[in-house]
């Protein structure tokens, strides 16, 4: 009884099991055929926005490029100061120009057709940036013979004070109208009110509405232009700077612009930088795709540390700036605009004049130098005290 009742068990365990397996691979070429047929129906809906996508992707990612080099910001309403809207409608018709013209050749400059619009497009909306701060007044009740522009920062008031306590100085020469204006663009991330109250104590900000960055400082300089042109346009001469530079402000005066022959017309003067060429490494700081600029070498250009030039080139520089693609690269952006106005760079009477590196110090090597770079607040201040005391003593 035992074996069979044993042997029945074992039968029955058999059958179950074999009808458990037999089960269970029906199931899974159910689901096999289940998910061949959803496979097979994605790639019938697919193929064709995956082919779609190939077939577009090139202009898309050089679009992309573009705008994240641009860095432009929102477009603004129209600048409630009648002097700017009476300069901005005197060139009306470059706007419409640029606007309407195909994409030429001009000069040496193949730039894409494409790229070449979507840039012009943009930057047709540059000069409406409107003044958060200006000084409109400063240039009424008097003529200066040098206007400083001064690139800066939020985070610079110790730039911004030593520059005011030397060669900023707005009476550092005796005799002479000088006036220093500070550039600056909006910090989004950084509230206005601290520029406000220094705006309001010392009246030597301009401000507008653009974001303040690097990619930014050709919007800065044009500030600077635009403010010049409309504001201060008798000046005789204007310098651009930035913060970090030790300027020996006389000597540039009384060394330099005194020297200068009449008319004070299209000269623009500077470190002058001849044969570099374009960085095509996106890692450089200086990259520029060549989208933007394709040819292979810049023109000669002077270095944005500090250049000096003649009013009147402001009102050029800015008009034809109308109709020039924009560069975030500052000084090469000026100098296209120069040579599309045919004002050729004039070499200083020293090479060693302008300097775009740090020169190391010493009281008679600064008193006959107008640039030197990379200097702190503190720096400045020592440098200045020595160079005031000692410079009688040089030659």
């Amino acid at each position: 009884m035992y074996p069979i009742k044993n042997k029945w068990k074992v039968e029955n365990m058999t059958l179950r099991t074999r009808h458990f397996y037999t089960s269970w691979r029906c199931t899974k070429s159910y689901i096999f055929l289940v998910g061949s047929f959803c496979f097979l129906m994605a790639c019938i809906l697919l193929i064709p926005n995956v082919s779609h996508y190939f077939t577009i992707s090139t202009p898309i990612h050089v679009q992309e490029k573009l705008h994240r080099l641009l860095y432009f910001t929102r477009d603004t309403e129209e600048s409630e100061e009648s002097k700017e809207s009476s300069f901005f409608r005197n060139n009306t018709s470059n706007i419409k120009k640029s606007s309407q013209k195909s994409q030429k050749k001009e000069g040496n400059a193949k730039v894409s057709r494409k790229a070449s619009k979507g840039i012009q497009e943009n930057y047709i909306h540059l000069h409406p940036y409107r003044f958060l701060i200006n000084e409109s007044d400063k240039c009424t009740k008097r003529t200066p013979f040098l206007l400083l522009l001064i690139a800066t920062k939020f985070n610079e008031r110790k730039h911004r004070q030593a520059i005011r306590m030397t060669w900023g100085n707005e009476t550092v020469v005796p005799g002479v109208e000088v006036i220093r204006l500070f550039m600056l663009g909006v910090n989004e991330k950084v509230s206005n009110q601290a520029i406000l109250s220094e705006s309001r104590r010392y009246h030597d900000i301009i401000q507008q509405d653009f974001v303040d960055t690097y990619k930014n400082l050709t919007l800065k300089t044009l500030m600077g232009m635009k403010w010049v042109a409309t504001y201060c346009s008798k000046a005789s001469f204007v310098m651009k700077t930035d913060s970090d530079m030790f300027v020996n402000t006389e000597y540039l005066i009384k060394k330099l612009l005194w020297n200068v022959r009449l008319p004070k017309m299209d000269y623009f003067t500077g470190s002058i930088m001849t044969g570099y060429k374009p960085h095509r490494f996106i890692t450089s700081k200086w990259f520029m795709p060549k989208e933007m600029y394709p040819e292979d070498e810049y023109p000669s250009f002077c270095s944005g540390t500090g250049y000096v030039f003649s009013t009147n080139v402001a009102t050029r520089i800015l008009s034809r700036s109308l109709k020039v693609p924009y560069l975030y690269l500052e000084d090469i952006y000026v100098a296209l605009c120069l040579n599309k106005e045919g004002i050729n760079l004039t070499p200083p009477p020293r090479e060693d004049l302008f300097n775009i590196h740090t020169i190391p110090f010493s009281p008679c090597t600064y008193h006959s130098l107008i640039t030197s770079h990379e200097v702190s607040p503190s720096t400045l201040l020592f440098f200045w005290k020595i160079l005031q005391d000692k410079k009688h003593e040089c030659p």
